[in-house]
């Protein structure tokens, strides 16, 4: 059988974006290629026009769409090895996954004659299973050679996405914007669980579970209102007795993370319309408590 698309590296990604693409019947056939010689357990590997292969028969037919879901310190060494394979048939792109790395990452096969770009679905990905229905409808971003933006292009509308495209020498701040948005939210949630926890004296789980209605309120206010609105707590509200309360409390890198995220919250009181005054005697707060945390 011909495959119009192969994924190396059937990993949480990979998986999810191969079943979203076979679902919508764009795919026109899917090969999944790892490293194990057992196929995944995966449902979109029960279907009859996708296929798994645990190493490389040769380089790809014409046209196939490549699509490296590996990790970042992982994509060179696999384009090496696919051009070692041979030059693909007319009219291949390949694409890493990436949001970090530059398409120049894939100059081996840029060399062998594939169009090669990277394409970067704005979503987190935890779990292979509930993958398609959050890439469904996510923002892309592409960067690459003008040949392979048109497959780019149809992989985003097959998805039901949104492209973006980005500069080579913008990829590591767009990175870090992904980065902020979300596993840093992870990590904020991560210490709020264990101040409540030492706070009230329950397990980080319970914390977690009385948590989760402050977290999934602060996704929704993101939605609607939006920025800068949907901040709210001590500092939107120019309450200075209480930021001086937390401050007292903290101490090292927890003080640090909450001075350094305050600034960031006092910025976007700023735009809400927070009294100059305040706004400044919080400011000198904060700066103060970074100029004297403990070591």
């Amino acid at each position: 059988m011909t495959y119009a698309y192969w994924i190396v590296g059937p990993g949480r990604v990979g998986l999810s974006l191969g079943s979203l693409l076979a679902a919508t019947g764009s795919a026109g056939g899917l090969l999944f290629v790892g490293r194990r010689t057992e196929t995944p357990a995966h449902p979109v590997l029960a279907r009859p026009d996708v296929g798994y292969a645990g190493g490389y028969s040769g380089p790809p037919p014409a046209r196939t769409r490549l699509l490296l879901a590996v990790p970042d310190g992982a994509i060179a060494e696999v384009a090496a090895e696919i051009a070692g394979l041979g030059a693909p048939g007319d009219g291949c792109v390949a694409f890493h996954l990436s949001g970090a790395r530059p398409a120049s990452s894939l100059e081996p096969l840029a060399e062998r004659g594939y169009a090669v770009g990277s394409l970067h679905p704005l979503q987190a990905v935890a779990d292979a299973e509930q993958g398609p229905d959050r890439l469904r409808g996510a923002f892309y971003t592409f960067e690459g050679d003008a040949g392979a933006r048109e497959a780019a292009a149809q992989i985003v509308e097959a998805a039901a996405g949104t492209l973006l495209e980005v500069h080579p020498e913008d990829k590591a701040r767009y990175h870090a914007a992904c980065v902020f948005a979300s596993n840093y939210v992870v990590s904020c949630a991560g210490v709020a669980t264990r101040l409540l926890a030492d706070a009230v004296g329950i397990s980080r789980e319970e914390a977690a579970r009385a948590l989760q209605p402050l977290w999934s309120g602060a996704v929704a206010n993101l939605e609607r209102p939006g920025l800068p609105q949907a901040l709210t707590g001590p500092i939107a509200r120019g309450d200075i007795e209480t930021v001086r309360d937390h401050l007292a409390t903290l101490e090292g890198d927890t003080r640090e993370l909450y001075t350094r995220l305050g600034l960031a919250a006092l910025e976007l009181s700023r735009l809400m319309g927070l009294d100059a005054g305040l706004a400044a005697a919080i400011e000198a707060e904060l700066r103060g408590a970074k100029g004297t945390e403990k070591r």
